[in-house]
């Protein structure tokens, strides 16, 4: 069931102002032209409970479910980058889980204090790099307009001491993303991606051992095959194993899909101080892989067909 965004959503940021006078303007920055809206109050007028926006309804709710409304309401400079309810919507979708089950969850506070940054942080003053959250653990990446890749749909609302950025997707800090729920039948669907990248890897794989094989012993492929049957059914299940146990990973972040997998912040934060780095994955990309694994399943079928021909070994 997806999130349901009709109900009134928990007010969470009490502040001194009566209702707020609005303007709107445009803000254009890197060619990309954000809306943007600034919301005041007199200081002089009565108390009134303020809400995040009037399309913020589910992270009104999320924030007060997680226990951050005194955190926001305190009176400090903080920079939201809040997730717009058509953004909860499509999550919930994506990861096939109710409002009520987003509300629940274990490290909801976690997730949603990776979305504030300390301090008052405008549309004018993002520049590309990274930006530490009240998370502490882990930090948002700024990149022209968007944060995390997500777009910034309106920008520079005042709500209290809080400056608010609307956007359209909501962000998971690092291993904080429930798992989609995949069968072994959706993963290993004709039409989806692990077919031909584990029979591209293992063509791979053995291609390579019976070339060097052939080379050392002078059997052919189909002779390695039958005397090492026991060994290559072994390699064939690790190697499977290798590559789906992502898929079925109790983290979303954790994709299996390497056609995927640039994008997840979780695999971002695992090639961080390691060999492969950003540069590494531009030169040997999925697709490379997918090239690679194409053409030697093709070698190994011809090395069969050539050999049979022969008679023997062709190395």
């Amino acid at each position: 069931m997806a999130c349901s965004t009709t109900a009134r959503a928990t007010p969470v940021v009490a502040r001194h102002g009566a209702p707020a006078a609005r303007r709107s303007t445009q803000n254009t920055r890197r060619g990309v032209t954000v809306p943007t809206r600034a919301v005041t109050a007199p200081s002089s007028a009565s108390p009134e409970v303020v809400m995040l926006g009037e399309d913020l309804q589910m992270l009104s709710a999320a924030v007060a479910a997680a226990g951050l409304t005194e955190a926001l309401a305190g009176g400090a400079s903080l920079t939201v980058f809040a997730p717009s309810d058509a953004a909860f919507t499509r999550m919930c979708d994506d990861l096939q889980l109710s409002k009520e089950a987003v509300l629940g969850l274990d490290n909801l506070a976690d997730i949603l204090t990776y979305h504030v940054v300390d301090g008052t942080v405008t549309s004018a003053d993002l520049r590309d790099g990274e930006v530490p959250t009240l998370n502490t653990r882990f930090a948002l990446d700024i990149k022209g307009a968007t944060v995390n890749g997500a777009g910034i749909t309106r920008a520079d609302v005042t709500v209290g001491s809080l400056t608010v950025h609307t956007i359209d997707t909501v962000l998971f800090p690092p291993w904080a993303a429930p798992a989609k729920v995949l069968t072994p039948q959706q993963v290993l669907a004709f039409e989806g991606w692990a077919p031909e990248v584990i029979n591209g890897r293992l063509a791979m794989l053995g291609f390579l051992t019976c070339v060097v094989q052939e080379v050392a012993t002078g059997h052919s492929f189909t002779q390695q095959f039958g005397d090492n049957f026991g060994i290559f059914a072994a390699q064939v299940q690790l190697w499977a194993f290798a590559s789906l146990a992502p898929s079925f990973s109790s983290n979303e972040g954790y994709t299996a899909n390497p056609f995927t997998m640039e994008a997840s912040r979780t695999w971002q934060e695992v090639f961080k101080g390691g060999p492969w780095g950003p540069e590494a994955r531009k030169i040997f990309t999925p697709e490379v892989e997918q090239l690679n694994g194409r053409a030697s399943m093709v070698g190994i079928a011809s090395l069969i067909v050539v050999e049979t021909m022969m008679g023997h070994a062709l190395f």
